[in-house]
């Protein structure tokens, strides 16, 4: 082997090994994210798309000034280094809510590859793979689900969305003009759909993952091989054709120091603890109305479709709103019957719970919201009990979230109470966008986490909402037969 093959082998080998160090964590959760049916399962195809548009760069003729200064790719790499850790150190735990969302683990990750081939590899050379290093920013994990969420949700729609990353990384990898990324990034897109179609009518009920990897993959192999044959008919067909150079940054004991330093700075950080994990409730059927408990009764019911897009196909998002018989004075001085309202997410992909938090669904742009507190249930049911108040409509809500599951299944309840008792009471009502969403993760990043967190919080209906979970909790597991 070569000298400049074998060394650039120990570098790389050398990265792999300290991002496996400083992101061990963000790895394991990758993959059991995935392999719950997530939608991150689409990060397998990134990495395989950069590492093979990075391949079809490399054997292009390098067009770089031989001007390489050691000293500014110290300063530039630990300057890529310092913003993984801020990413990570800063960011991470500040948008802990969103974190399965945003995966901001997953771009410090990349800062730090970035940062590590700098100080290793140099500058110059890097920075030729400019676009290959931009791919992953055309697809960040938000702009993905987005992207999934608008085209319906379905396992075909996260392979429509896989589709558009491998033609990115086709038009990358074959682009040594703007004629021929054009064509292979059409290409690509006509053909991956192609296969998508067959494959969403002859296996509609494929893993998701499959969706994701299998019609992109294949698109972006074969327009690209296509290509490369048509660019050498009657020429030798060799994948390493051209000369390996020598490796202009020979001395990289300081990179190897820099890069051992903030892999080792970066493994301190955990991810964020998941909330209450859901409780298991073999007997119960989810995707159907809740039954009010004694003292209650149902005025109004409502199914909102939109949820499916978030929550897959047979999702159900189901609002109930459930009003006192009687009126009770611990409730009401005034004598007025209490109401509360009872939403419902039920889903045939659990993680998709975890994904997108409670919150999403509702417009919380004006809103303040507590810090969880955690509300006993009987039957082994804990519920975060939490209070939201609404600086746009004066108002203030107390909401009581638990999750229940069962072996393919799983259900989301929220329980909502106004301080206003009359009938007419404003709840918020759930729409279905991103909008408002990612206006505060916005306001979050430029203004600090206290703009959307209540620091002082006055629970008003919590005796109320406890009481009532508890007998709407006793209401259903008894009709399912379960006592636990």
């Amino acid at each position: 082997m070569h000298k400049p093959v074998l060394r650039t082998a120990l570098r790389c080998s050398f990265i792999a090994a300290a991002t496996l160090l400083a992101f061990h964590e963000s790895l394991q959760s990758l993959v059991a994210t995935t392999r719950a049916g997530g939608l991150i399962g689409y990060y397998w195809l990134m990495l395989l798309a950069v590492a093979f548009a990075a391949v079809a760069v490399a054997r292009r003729q390098p067009v770089e000034l031989p001007i390489y200064d050691r000293q500014t790719d110290i300063i530039v790499g630990g300057l890529v280094f310092v913003l993984a850790i801020l990413v990570q150190g800063v960011l991470l735990e500040r948008y802990s809510l969103y974190f399965l969302l945003l995966r901001i683990d997953l771009f410090a990750m990349g800062a730090f590859v970035l940062g590590a081939s700098i100080v290793l590899f140099g500058l110059r050379p890097v920075s030729r793979f400019a676009w290959v290093w931009a791919l992953p920013l055309l697809m960040v994990p938000l702009a993905y689900q987005i992207t999934v969420i608008l085209l319906g949700g379905t396992r075909a729609a996260a392979g429509a969305a896989a589709v558009l990353i491998a033609a990115a990384a086709t038009a990358i990898a074959v682009g040594r003009t703007r004629r021929r990324a054009a064509i292979g990034a059409v290409s690509t897109l006509g053909i991956g759909l192609a296969f998508l179609a067959v494959m969403a009518v002859s296996m509609p009920n494929a893993a998701r993952l499959a969706f994701q990897m299998g019609p992109a993959t294949l698109s972006m192999f074969i327009v690209a091989g296509s290509l490369y044959l048509h660019a050498r008919r009657g020429r030798p067909k060799r994948i390493l054709e051209r000369t390996i150079r020598p490796l202009t940054t020979r001395q990289v004991w300081a990179g190897i120091a820099l890069t051992l330093a903030a892999a080792a700075a970066l493994s301190l950080v955990h991810l964020p603890k998941p909330g209450i994990a859901p409780t298991w409730v073999r007997a119960m059927t989810f995707g159907q109305p809740l039954t009010a408990p004694a003292g209650w009764h149902v005025n109004a019911e409502r199914e909102y479709a939109w949820v499916r897009r978030f929550h897959g196909q047979r999702a159900v998002l189901i609002r109930q709103r459930i009003v006192a018989d009687t009126a009770d004075p611990r409730w009401d001085t005034l004598g007025r019957p209490r109401t509360v309202m009872v939403d419902t997410t039920s889903t045939w992909r659990p993680i998709s719970l975890e994904a997108f938090p409670a919150t999403i669904p509702y417009d919380e742009s004006s809103s303040r919201i507590s810090n969880p507190r955690l509300i006993d249930l009987g039957h082994g049911i804990t519920g975060a009990l939490v209070n939201a108040v609404n600086d746009k409509l004066f108002l203030s809500y107390d909401i009581l979230i638990w999750t229940w599951r069962n072996q393919d299944s799983a259900q989301r309840v929220m329980l909502i109470s106004v301080d206003n008792h009359d009938a007419d009471a404003q709840f918020p009502e759930p729409s279905g966008g991103f909008g408002a969403t990612l206006r505060t993760m916005l306001d979050v990043l430029f203004r600090g986490s206290t703009v959307t967190s209540d620091r002082d919080p006055a629970f008003k209906d919590a005796g109320l909402l406890t009481e009532f979970g508890r007998a709407l909790v006793d209401t259903q597991l008894q009709q399912a037969g379960q006592s636990q």
